[in-house]
């Protein structure tokens, strides 16, 4: 495993926590000592996706994981964050043949929800279009309650 900051070729494995579908391990460079996370898991996501106008696509976690950047820039939210949403994602879908963009942009927002209410906000008013002002202002005070 490659260090992430220095690319050496050498790392250790200081800690291994099992994980639902998933192995998060975390990591140390032998050459600059900085420590990494990574994630081991089973690739095996056949789903299908319909997106709102009937197309249908194969499941691809990178247009979550780069929907997802976009919304926590400049917030506490963190890679190991998105991985973690991103497996979430995974973890409620892989069992079904198809599901529905909607049901996957209803998993990331309730997950951004609860760990980052302006990453929340972000997401959910391209995930659902806010069309005016009122629409965004609805929303922020629903996150109040």
């Amino acid at each position: 495993m490659k260090c992430h900051y220095c690319e050496e070729g050498e790392t250790r494995v200081v800690d291994t926590r099992e994980r639902k579908d998933k192995i998060k391990r975390r990591r140390e460079c032998k050459n600059c000592g900085k420590r990494f996370t990574t994630y081991e898991t089973v690739e095996s996501i056949n789903t299908k996706v319909e997106k709102d106008r009937g197309d249908i696509e194969k499941f691809k976690e990178d247009k979550i994981r780069a929907g997802l950047k976009k919304a926590v820039q400049k917030t506490p939210v963190t890679s190991d964050d998105i991985e973690e949403i991103v497996e979430e994602v995974k973890a409620q879908i892989k069992q079904k043949e198809k599901v529905s963009s909607k049901h996957i942009g209803d998993i990331v927002k309730s997950e951004l929800r609860s760990r980052n209410k302006v990453a929340y906000i972000r997401f959910a008013s391209v995930y659902d279009s806010f069309e005016d002002v009122e629409m965004f202002q609805k929303e922020v005070e629903a996150l109040k309650e």
